[in-house]
């Protein structure tokens, strides 16, 4: 049996919630066809690892687990907007993260785990940030502009980084659900 798969970081952020719930009730900014993130599929990837046997999750369990056992959990700042690709061809909205630094001992870690595995190939660089919507198509590039002025280096205060979990993303017409299939959570001090 195949799942698709990836490793992330949940987040949860009331003023991010607001501010989102916001923008997606904003009319102008509306014109432009957006599909907005379900607050409960918010997380940061850390390695989106594809379409894999069923098998190998416990496998990516124990790397989990070896991987991030004395990580310690803490907090981390979520300022600005931004996004992919780029302002000219934008086809996501992301916030962006002050820093993740206590979990790149672990992540490397744990890259190198999945590489000699043959789960993961090659060496990608790590863009940590929450995606909150994806792009259909720009109709007011005025106002979707203004939007990312607006916001591009708005403070939405600190969120917590407390467990990494391996998430099943599964299709399906309303949009994805990532299903955990594994929590590790991070130590507190």
């Amino acid at each position: 049996m195949i799942a698709r798969l990836f490793i992330g970081v949940p987040i949860a952020s009331e003023i991010i919630e607001q501010n989102v719930k916001g923008w997606r009730n904003d009319p102008l900014l509306n014109r432009n066809l957006i599909n907005w993130v379900k607050p409960e599929n918010w997380h940061i990837t850390l390695f989106f690892l594809g379409n894999q046997q069923v098998s190998v999750v416990s496998l990516l369990q124990q790397f989990i687990n070896e991987s991030f056992c004395s990580v310690i959990a803490s907090y981390t700042s979520m300022i600005g907007v931004g996004v992919f690709s780029n302002r000219n061809n934008p086809k996501v909205i992301w916030i962006g993260l002050e820093s993740i630094q206590c979990l790149m001992l672990a992540y490397c870690k744990l890259a190198e785990l999945l590489k000699q595995n043959e789960i993961i190939s090659g060496n990608k660089l790590l863009k940590s940030h929450l995606t909150v919507a994806r792009i259909k198509r720009i109709e007011d590039s005025a106002s979707f502009e203004s939007f990312l002025t607006q916001n591009q280096q708005f403070p939405f205060g600190s969120v917590a980084i407390n467990k990494v979990v391996l998430y099943e993303s599964i299709s399906t017409f309303n949009g994805p659900v990532y299903k955990p299939l594994f929590a590790k959570e991070l130590a507190i001090k």
